[in-house]
């Protein structure tokens, strides 16, 4: 029995991750070259390059796609490290959003949504209109991304049953550094913090995690994700590589400053929404958002810090 739902686990993961894919890729492939000029031209001071970062972001649901950007034009010389500064903090705004979306209980409209996906199609091969196709594909890519999701919520029912896992679980609640190191290593080995959402939501759905554990992972999974942004910067400039490690303090600064505070974050998160998987999401928005407001404070020594540490590369 063990054998099979590990079957049904990965084939949920890799139907869930086959429809982000193709949200991505659609909604990037339809934007084209333009996000670089988007991004160039946007960017004149760090209020409307966070404001950037987030509605690029939004849009091809990839903060690691958007801070790869962010270092071939730090790397080009053609954007500043304080300008990418407010990039990278609204690219981490922007990503929330895919959290926000699979919280919500849509699985009554999926078959709406394929259907809208089938016209939008058929349009596009009557007309030969570029974004109808990738719109098309990009709500097929969200309908697959659903039907993942509610089979690892399913599956995760019989999860309940397996002493060893709930025990594990109930690690994670009483110890968050855990929880962060575990959200850290899972995605930081995968590439991919949206896996790890994935499979968080999932629990919550059939109610298997708490929210301290959700809460932890996901810190976890901020920190874990910058691995793209090294693997992007390997053999770049200097400032190429410092993009890559701002990218990281500020990710791992707020994971230090939220750590200690997790019982009152916890309770702030509760008065949000009744639904754990609303207030998962949540927690993730109201992390990057405070994130970005304390940095946005301090955005020169911040950058300095940055300058410092990787000094003797020089």
């Amino acid at each position: 029995m063990i054998f099979f739902s590990v079957v049904q686990l990965i084939a949920g993961l890799i139907l869930f991750l086959g429809g982000l894919q193709a949200v991505k890729d659609s909604f990037y492939q339809a934007a084209g070259d333009k996000l670089t000029t988007i991004i160039r031209l946007l960017t004149t001071n760090v209020i409307t390059g966070i404001l950037t970062g987030m509605v690029v972001t939004m849009l091809i649901q990839s903060s690691s796609a958007t801070t790869v950007i962010i270092i071939s034009l730090v790397n080009a010389e053609v954007l500043s490290l304080r300008k990418a500064l407010g990039v990278i903090m609204g690219a981490n705004i922007g990503t929330t959003v895919t959290v926000q979306l699979i919280s919500f209980s849509l699985g009554q409209y999926i078959g709406w949504i394929i259907i809208a996906s089938l016209i939008i199609n058929i349009i596009y091969w009557l007309t030969k209109q570029r974004l109808l196709k990738y719109l098309g594909r990009g709500l097929l890519g969200f309908s697959i991304l659903w039907i993942g999701l509610e089979m690892l919520s399913n599956i995760m029912t019989y999860w309940q049953d397996v002493e060893w896992f709930i025990d594990f679980l109930a690690q994670l609640s009483s110890n968050p550094l855990l929880g962060l190191l575990l959200g850290i290593l899972v995605t930081a080995t995968i590439q991919s913090s949206s896996a790890l959402t994935g499979l968080v939501v999932a629990l919550a759905k059939v109610n298997l995690i708490g929210l301290p554990a959700a809460i932890s992972l996901t810190l976890g999974s901020n920190i874990g994700t910058c691995i793209t942004a090294f693997l992007a910067a390997m053999g770049s400039s200097l400032a190429a590589k410092r993009t890559a490690i701002m990218h990281l303090l500020f990710n791992m600064l707020g994971a230090i400053v939220w750590l200690p505070l997790l019982p009152i974050f916890t309770r702030v998160v509760l008065l949000t929404s009744e639904q754990l998987t609303r207030q998962i999401a949540n927690a993730h928005t109201i992390f990057n958002l405070v994130n970005t407001g304390l940095i946005l404070g301090v955005r020169d020594q911040f950058v300095a810090l940055v300058v410092k540490v990787t000094k003797n590369r020089e």
